[in-house]
Formats: C-alpha cells, sequence, structure tokens
C-alpha cells in the first residue's frame, strides 16, 4: 500500500486548490490569490511537493494510484412527476433514462475529477449493456477487469420520483451482478490491490464482499450500503472496512440505534466506531452530514441550492469521501468537499452532474470561505 500523505495546513489547502485550477499559474500571482507572501508561497509549494500533493514544473499535480470501485452498474430510468403524485393514478411527468448504478455513478464522479478509476461490476451484451459500457469507455472508466455476461438482461435501476425531486419509489434489479462468481473477484486480485482505496456498494454478493475485506486488510476500503435491504450482508463484518457512508436509515440499521435527535444520532455514529469502522459519515438529506473518526466529530449542511433528483447524491458524496481519502485529508474537510460534490448531482436530472469538475467544486467551496 502507498505510504500516506502527510495533512495539508489550510494555507497549503488554499494554495493546493489555486493550483488544481490553473497548474501553470506564476508564483506572484499565486501568493496576491492565496494572500500571502511571494517567499510564503515558495515555500508552501516545497511543502506540497515535499507532501506528495504536487509534482514536477508548471505544479502538475500529482498522478494519484487508481481506485478500484466494485459493484454495479445499471441503466438509470427516472419518472419525475410533473405535479404532486396521485397514487394509483396515471401521472403526467417526464421519464429520462441514463447510464447509472451506484458504482458506476461513484466511478463517473472520480473519472470527472481525474482520478484513474478501475470498475469491476457485470456487464451484459444486451443494448442497455452497450450504453452503460459506451458511456464508461468516454470517461475513461477502465472496465478490463469487469465480468462479462451473455444473453443476459442488464441490470435496471427504476425510480418515481416526486414534482419536487424527492424520490417516493424505486425499483431496483441487479439480476445480472448476483451472478457474477465469486472465482471471478479472485482472479482479480493483484487487480484489486493496485488500487490505493477500494470502493465497494452493498449490491454485492455478501461473499464477495467478506472475500475483499478479508483478503485486503492492509486498504482503505469504503462501503456505501445502498439500502436497507441491501445492508444486512453488511452486519457480519462490520469494522472489517475503514470507512462507511449511510443514511439516516441505514445507520440506524447497522448501528441498531433509532435516530431520534443529536444524541441518538452521535451515539449511532460511536457505535459504528466502536465495531472498527474509522471513518463515518451520516447523510440526513436537507440537514447536510454529521461525520466522526478518532480525532473529530461534527456536521457540514448540505450545499446544494436547488433539489431536481436525490437519486444520485449519495453516490456522488462517497466519490468525495474516495477522493479526499486517496490524501488523507482532513475528515471535516472531506464532508465539505464530498458535500460539494453531492449538491452538483441534487441539481441535475441525471445521477452525475455533467457540470461536475474540480473547477467546479473548488468554485463552490471558495464561496462558502468569503
Amino acid at each position: 500500500m502507498a505510504q500516506k500523505k502527510k495533512l495539508m495546513t489550510d494555507t497549503e489547502k488554499r494554495i493546493f486548490r489555486i493550483l488544481s485550477d490553473d497548474p501553470l499559474i506564476s508564483q506572484a500571482e499565486l501568493a496576491h490569490k492565496a494572500n500571502v507572501s511571494r517567499s510564503s508561497a515558495s515555500v508552501h509549494i516545497s511543502n506540497l511537493i515535499k507532501k506528495g500533493y504536487i509534482a514536477g514544473r508548471g505544479y502538475v499535480i500529482s498522478e494519484y494510484e487508481s481506485v478500484v470501485v466494485i459493484g454495479a452498474a445499471m441503466i438509470d430510468l427516472y419518472g419525475k412527476s410533473t405535479n404532486p403524485l396521485i397514487e394509483g393514478e396515471s401521472n403526467p411527468g417526464k421519464v429520462e433514462i441514463h447510464p447509472g448504478g451506484v458504482s458506476r455513478n461513484i466511478s463517473e464522479n472520480l473519472a470527472r475529477l481525474g482520478i484513474k478509476v478501475s470498475l469491476i461490476t457485470s456487464l451484459c451484451d444486451d443494448p442497455f449493456g452497450k450504453v452503460i459500457k459506451d458511456s464508461c469507455d468516454d470517461l475513461g472508466i477502465d472496465l478490463t477487469h469487469s465480468y462479462f455476461l451473455e444473453h443476459e438482461v442488464s441490470t435496471i435501476y427504476m425510480a418515481l420520483l416526486d414534482n419536487d425531486g424527492e424520490m417516493k419509489l424505486a425499483l431496483s434489479d441487479t439480476t445480472a451482478l448476483d451472478k457474477m462468481p465469486m472465482d471471478h473477484i479472485i482472479r482479480k486480485e493483484s487487480a484489486i490491490n493496485r488500487g490505493e482505496v477500494i470502493v465497494m456498494d452493498a449490491s454485492l454478493p455478501q461473499e464477495i464482499m467478506r472475500y475483499v475485506v478479508n483478503h485486503h486488510k492492509d486498504k482503505r476500503i469504503i462501503i456505501d450500503p445502498v439500502s436497507i435491504g441491501k445492508a444486512k450482508k453488511l452486519v457480519d463484518f462490520i469494522g472489517k472496512f475503514h470507512t462507511v457512508k449511510c443514511n439516516r436509515n441505514e445507520a440506524e440499521f447497522l448501528s441498531g440505534v433509532k435516530i431520534v435527535d443529536q444524541a441518538s444520532l452521535e451515539l449511532a455514529s460511536q457505535t459504528l466506531r466502536d465495531k472498527g469502522v474509522e471513518q463515518v459519515f451520516i447523510t440526513l438529506g436537507s440537514k447536510g452530514v454529521f461525520f466522526q473518526n478518532s480525532v473529530k466529530k461534527g456536521s457540514v449542511p448540505t450545499l446544494a441550492t436547488e433539489l431536481v433528483n436525490v437519486t444520485g447524491a449519495g453516490d456522488a458524496f462517497t466519490a468525495g469521501v474516495a477522493y479526499c481519502t486517496l490524501s488523507n485529508i482532513d475528515i471535516e474537510q472531506t464532508a465539505m468537499f464530498a458535500s460539494a460534490m453531492s449538491s452538483f448531482s441534487l441539481e441535475s436530472m441525471r445521477a452525475v452532474s455533467p457540470n461536475l469538475s474540480l473547477h467546479e467544486i473548488n468554485q463552490r467551496l471558495e464561496k462558502l470561505e468569503k
């Protein structure tokens, strides 16, 4: 496993963001934008190079090891009502189809930030499978190690949204993913091991997730439970993974604590920590997210300015956590960054916003700091 980078100071974080947006910026302009002296900027740049955040001439951002994402890639079928939904009636609205799936969405979010991503999923040879494959190819997501099925139907997620963008009902058919054999993952041992961070979603068969956490104990593994139904698969090995990102319902199920106020929220998080999870993120919808590790806990607000579709927000948040975990970023900064990523998804009808980029995230975070 690659050695963890040392934490950045607040000034280094500010300089790193500026360099991310403009790698060829002059040192004088950098100092002006960062509100430091030119000599101080030089020292901070030297420290960032030593810590491994930037490399070479022109402050080219250093290339991370890849993230390996294992889980569902599917077709998302969204129906959004024009008016408040009326049960048992045909409601006027708009229907859209996009490539989706929790792990594919996480992979796309990371790819849009310039991270090398290897996605291990099940892909079928039907027309929907081609749509999924083409979308990954266009984004530079490596599917080399995925499992390919013939004469099967691609996984499909179907969601019904109210006119305010809130999901009212959803169905998820992950049959193709269920058919990924255990020996496929065993054969991909070396490929999985090359990832500095591993992300899994609980749509996977339980035996596969158990195998990965038991055979890659030196890796920082991030788990997205996906739903209460799928979170049941995690109960036997909570604590064998580094990080969990869950919503309120999933946190209640995994911890056994009913969340009704701040005290019970913190108790649920601490219960997961006591089971061995190093980082806990509990998303709370419009109330933001609660975070906790061994040194810090707290909350950050949601950063969305508009609510269009909630279904991809959690995937974007998980991707933000993975991005920051690569660089051992402070957990509070991680929560802020991941919330910024999530806000782009909330403001888009697509699960992953086509407007997402590191520059846009930094712009949103900078506005908060002013």
